[in-house]
Parts: structure tokens; sequence; C-alpha cells
């Protein structure tokens, strides 16, 4: 080479020093453009120099630059110009570095099987220099992948060899950092006494070292496990030191994840103004400095809070966006977690099919994933679809199945799910009229509130239940009791659905006592507030409770049009079970008009519903409202047969009643139809059976009641007129005169 290349060569190495300087200054005052700038040129000296080394060093500044302003693409391909330098100078280890730091992007881009190219091309170069640091550092990322991919035991694997490398390269902040990533993964099997250990035996190294970032990292890991545990102070105290800790050293992704996990603490104890401030100002965060996965995560417990305040198209659009950020990451844990909270808001917006796939695919991601907690709310889920379908046998086996899962995990996680299984139950015992085993339900499920701190919180429903079973036995106060302390106890807890559900539930028991002005103004409040909560099918049932206020108001046009509305409602959700109820009042209102074949019509679907459903009083109540139309028509031999058939749903029922004492208040509901039943079975002249059958209701619901509607058909029966022939009159006398008797006789 001659003198003045060599002087030519030299100029250029000296520029590219100089322009190598300009860049980390600028770079270090954080004026990125210009540093960025100044290392291309740097780069392109050193090249010119043939320092393929210093070039390789001046690309890979670049590829940071461009990851701190989000050019992910960029970053990669700076990143591989830097191999190529660093391959052509021969420096295998700074190959293998920026094999890794490739990785690293690929892995945030969810380019998963890239990323753990670049991570394996790496652990080969390590392993041939015998670099238990590096080799360390790739076992840790390739955990993370797995972690991603949610195959947990393959990462629970990668972190402990990278332990294990880190021991043996006496890297202690490392091991930290594999120890704490493993406690990760032992707490998402809730192994938390391993993870609790892990964690603290982080916490011991980073305090050690005076890491203040693992600190903080390792605090929050903790303070998860301590909120899945419910030791709630404990949680909150190592949380608020963590987000105490990441404001002085100005951690902000520290602040975030501290933020969150006090939120969650907010939640599970039903405090939710404080979740959904800690939440937001996570999210904040999370999106100022892009980190996907902290998104989602906040995005998610944010979805919850809206799903139980009833703001379901907002928490729908939340869920939506939160789900596609966990696909963009390859994160299938937080997918199936998502999925799950989605498909019960499809469920309560009345998107019966749609809620039944994401659940069931969420049911499935849950299986695969083995996470047997969120497998059985997702059982949980689809089983409220069944019901919600009329499809109560299917609906019984998935609930029944929920159960049986939900008892084989750790109790304070299984528990709760122990007595939502428990309600839902025993709301399909009180349809399918088996209450005795709604009461064994509520009995139990209302014993493990007083032992879990949350099942605690489903006292609300289960009290609401009770106040339906009481309703359905013919305890109407009691009903009504039991309805308004569970819609208060509901308001308290921000449980906004079911609040407004025991609130339908005070004035249907009100509508069953007589009172119909304060049932139909119950029923305008409860109209109003699942409208709020976008409840199509709530606000279904708050019409119909009008339409049934309308009838004892014998307001008769009103009340078909309120059915008329109800029917809609019903059908848009698809919700089978209180169609067949809509069709049932509909056709009471349509005999009221003495439209009998249309009422006859109306019984006869409803009918088929109930006994699709097998819901023995539904049957009860259209076989006799059917047989009080023949009774009219005087058609005696149809009405008895109807009246027959109603007769023995009932006492089918009633049987099934856990306490005896309760029989006759549940009875005593059915004193018309019985009386109804009374004449039809005199018209037939069949007064023996009329005799046993009026001993055997007296014998359990009392005579009170019974006497006085057989008393008003006697009153009711004309026995004079121009209008009837003699013999019409002669026969009423006669019917008249027996049925005196018998009234006097009980």
């Amino acid at each position: 080479m001659t003198t003045s290349e060599n002087e030519k060569k030299e100029k250029d190495r000296q520029q590219a020093e100089k322009r190598l300087d300009a860049g980390f200054n600028a770079y270090n005052d954080g004026k990125l453009d210009q540093a960025s700038e100044a290392f291309g040129d740097a780069e392109i000296r050193f090249r010119m120099t043939g320092d393929f080394k210093r070039a390789g060093d001046c690309r890979a500044m670049i590829a940071d630059i461009y990851e701190q302003n989000n050019a992910l693409e960029q970053a990669i391909n700076s990143y591989q110009r830097a191999i190529r330098h660093y391959q052509e100078a021969d420096r295998p280890l700074l190959v293998a570095s920026s094999e890794l730091s490739r990785g690293h992007i690929e892995r945030k881009l969810a380019h998963l099987d890239q990323a753990q190219d670049a991570y394996q091309n790496a652990q080969q170069i390590y392993r041939k220099q015998q670099n238990p640091k590096g080799l360390g550092n790739v076992e840790l990322a390739l955990g993370h992948i797995e972690l991603q991919r949610a195959n947990t035991a393959y990462a629970a694997e990668h972190y402990q060899d990278a332990i294990t490398y880190f021991k043996e390269a006496n890297e202690q902040t490392n091991e930290a950092d594999a120890a704490r990533s493993l406690a990760d993964i032992q707490r998402m099997r809730r192994e938390f006494t391993e993870a609790e250990t892990g964690y603290k035996r982080a916490l011991e190294i980073y305090q050690n070292t005076g890491d203040n970032y693992g600190i903080v990292d390792a605090q929050v890991g903790l303070g998860n496990i301590y909120t899945a545990q419910e030791r709630f102070d404990e949680a909150a105290q190592i949380l608020g030191d963590a987000l105490a800790r990441s404001g002085l050293i100005e951690y902000e992704l520290g602040q975030a994840d501290a933020n969150l996990g006090l939120a969650e603490i907010n939640f599970q104890q039903s405090n939710i103004d404080q979740t959904l401030i800690g939440a937001q100002s996570a999210l904040q965060i999370y999106t100022d400095q892009h980190n996907s996965l902290g998104t989602a995560n906040a995005g998610r417990l944010l979805g919850e809070v809206n799903l139980r305040r009833g703001q379901l198209a907002y928490a729908n659009s939340i869920m939506d966006r939160t789900l596609r950020t966990y696909q963009a990451v390859s994160y299938r844990l937080g997918q199936a977690e998502t999925s799950v909270v989605l498909g019960l808001i499809q469920f309560r917006r009345g998107f019966l099919s749609r809620a039944q796939q994401t659940l069931e695919s969420a049911m499935k991601q849950a299986n695969t994933l083995k996470d047997s907690q969120l497998e059985t709310r997702a059982l949980l889920g689809l089983g409220e679809v069944q019901r919600q379908k009329g499809e109560l046998g299917p609906a019984r086996n998935i609930f029944t199945e929920a159960h049986a899962l939900a008892e084989k995990a750790d109790e304070r996680v299984g528990t709760p799910n122990i007595v939502l299984a428990e309600i839902n139950l025993a709301r399909l015992a009180i349809l399918s009229g088996n209450l005795n085993d709604a009461e064994d339900y509520l009995d139990a499920a209302e014993a493990k509130t007083k032992q879990n701190t949350q099942a605690a919180q489903l006292l609300p429903a289960v009290l609401a239940m009770r106040g339906q079973l009481r309703q359905t036995e013919g305890d109407f106060a009691a009903a009504e009791a039991l309805y308004s302390s569970a819609h208060n106890q509901a308001e308290a807890l921000q449980q906004a659905n079911l609040a407004v559900e025991a609130l339908l539930g005070q004035g249907q028991a009100r509508l069953a006592q007589g009172e119909l002005e304060a049932a139909q103004n119950t029923f305008f409040e409860v109209g109003r507030q699942f409208q709020l909560l976008e409840d199509t099918n709530g606000d279904g049932l708050s019409v119909l409770g009008v339409a049934q206020v309308n009838i004892g108001q014998k307001q008769n046009d009103e009340a078909l049009e309120n059915c008329e509305a109800a029917l809609i409602r019903f059908r848009q959700t698809d919700d089978q079970p209180s169609e067949a109820d809509a069709l049932l009042v509909r056709g009471l209102v349509q005999r009221a008009n003495e439209a009998f074949d249309n009422a006859i019509g109306d019984f006869e679907q409803a009918l088929r519903f109930y006994h699709q459903q097998r819901r023995p009083l539904g049957v009860a109540d259209t076989r006799f409202a059917r047989g009080a139309i023949y009774l009219l028509r005087k058609d005696f031999e149809r009405a008895h047969d109807e009246q027959s058939k109603a007769i023995i749903q009932v006492e089918r029922v009633m049987n099934s009643i856990k306490t005896p004492e309760r029989w006759g208040t549940f009875l005593r509901q059915y004193a018309e139809q019985y009386a109804d039943t009374t004449v039809t079975e005199l018209q037939l002249n069949n007064d023996a059976q009329v005799s046993t059958l009026l001993q055997n209701f007296v014998k359990i619901a009392g005579k009170t009641e019974i006497v006085s509607y057989l008393q008003s058909y006697e009153e009711s029966i004309p026995t004079a007129g121009e209008e009837l022939s003699a013999e019409e009159i002669q026969t009423n006398t006669d019917l008249v005169k027996r049925l005196s008797q018998i009234r006097h006789r009980l």
C-alpha cells in the first residue's frame, strides 16, 4: 500500500472515530436522529478502512436507536447488518450477542419461530466458545418464547437451565432474573410455595447487588402471589413499596406493574372505582412505553370492570382489542382468559351463538393450557347459554361438570366456582320443579360464602336465587325480603346486573301479593336500568312484568301490546324459557278478551316449550289456563283432562319441597285452579272425586282460599232470568246447591 493510500486510510479512520464520538454524544443527549446519522457515517468509514468490528458496533447502535423509536423491522435489519460485519471481523461472541438482540425484537413482534432461530444461532456459538453466561441468556430467552407459546413445562426447563449456567458464570443478577421468571411459571401453576421461594431468592440478590429495577420486579411477583392467596394486606404492602420505589428510580414499567397489581387487589375486594383508577394509570404507561403485553393485561382487567358495571358495549370493545393484542404477541394464556370474558359479555348482550362459539374455543384453550380455573369459568358460561336456549338438561350436565372440576382445584380458587355452579344448579332445579334439590344447593352455596373471601361476594346471588325459590313456593313476603337484601348487597359490590335482577324479583313478588301500583313502578324502574345495561333480555322481562300488571288492572289492550314487545326481545336473545312465559301471559290476555281460539293457540305454543324444557309448573299453569277455556265452553271432558294433568304436576312439585310446612303456602297459590277443577268434576257428576280432591287440598293448604273461590263461583252462576231455559235454570240451581254443600262440609 502506498504512502498516500495509508494517509487516506488513516484520515478515514480518524474521521470515523470523530463521527463515532459525535454519535455517542448525541445519543447521550437524547438526540437520536443526529446520533443515527453520525453512527451511519462512522459505519461507512470504518467499513472502508476494513475495521468491520467497529462498523458492526455502529450498526448495532443504530439498531438500538430504531428499537427505542419502535421501528422494529428496521432494528432487525440493522442487527442483521451488524452480524455480517462481526462475521467479517471474526468476532463470534459479538455475532452471538447481536443474534440475541435480534431474537428479542423478533419475539416482541411475535415472530416466535424467527426469534427461536436467532437464539439457537447464538446458542451454537456460545457452546462452541464455552460461554456459560451467554448460554444462560439464551436459555432465559428460549424460556420466554415457550412461555409466550403457553408451553409452561418447557419454559420452566429453560429457566432452570438458565439458573444453572448463570451460577456457573457467577452472574448473580442474571441468576435472579431467571429465578424470577421460573417463579412466574410456578405462580401460574399455583405452586405458590415454590414461587414465593424463587421471588424471595431473586429479591435477595437484587438487594445485595443494588438492582432497584430487579427489586421492583420481584416485589410485584410476590405481590401477585399474595393476591392469588387472598393475603391482601401483605400484597397491598409489598406492591405499595414497589410503586414507591419505581417512582423514585423513574421505572415507569415497574410503576405500571405495581399499579395493575394493586388494581387487581381492589377488583378482588370489589373496590371497583379504585380498580378503574389503577388499571387506567397502568394502561397509560404501557401504551406510552409501547408495551403490548402490559397494555393487554390492563385492558383485560378494565374489560372485567366494565362487564361488572354492565357497560357491555364498551367492555366488548376493550376485550376485542385486548384479544387482538394477545394474538399479535402470541400470548396464548391471555387469549384464553380474554376469550372467556368476551364470551360472557356476548352472552349478556344476547348473542348466544357467538357466545357459545367463543366460550367453547376458550374452554379448549384452557384445557390445552391445563388451566382448570379458566376451563371451569368457560363451562359456567356455556351452561348459562344452554339454559337461556331452553336446553335445561345439557345445561345441568355442564354445571355438574364445572362443579366437579372446581372441586379438584385449590380451595381458594375452586370455592367461588363451586358456589356459582351450585347457584346455577339451584336455578335449574327450580325450573324443573325439584325444589328440595334447589334448597340443598343453596344451603351448600351459602355455607361456602362464609368460608372464602371471593365466595362471600356471591352471597347476593345466593340470596336472589333463594328469593326465586320462595317465590316459587308461594311465600311472596319472604321472597321480597330476600330480593331486597340481594339488591342492596349487589349494589354495594357494584354487581350491576345482579342488582337489577334482584329488583325485578321484588317487582314480581309485589305483583304476586296484589300490590299492582308498586309492582308497576318497580318494573318501570327495572326496564330503565336494564336499558342502561344494554340488556335486551332483561328489558323484555320488565316489559312482561308490566303486561302482568296490566292484566290485574283490566287493561287488556296495553297488556297485549307489552306481551308482543316482550316476545320480540326474547326472540332477539333466543331466550326460550322467557318466550314460553310470554306466550302463556299473552294467552291469558287473549282469554280475558274472549279470543279463545287465539288463547288456545298461544297456550299450545307455550305448552310445547314447557314440555321441551321439562318445566312442570309451566306445564301446570298452561293446562289450567286451557282447562278454564274448555270449562267456559262446557267441554267438560277436555277441561277435566287438562286440570287433572295440571294437578299431577303441581302436587309432584309440592312433594319436592324440603320442608312440609311450606306445602300449604305453595298449594294455596293454586286455590282458584282447584276451585275450577271442582266445578268441572261436579259438571261430570264426579262427586266422590270432588270430595277427595278438596279434602286433600284443605288438609294441606287450609280452607280459607278455596272456600272464597267456591263461594265466588256460587254467586256467579245465574239461577234465574229470561235468557235461561227451564233446563238451564234447573242445572244451575242444582250446581249451586252442590257447591254450597261441598263448601259447608269443608
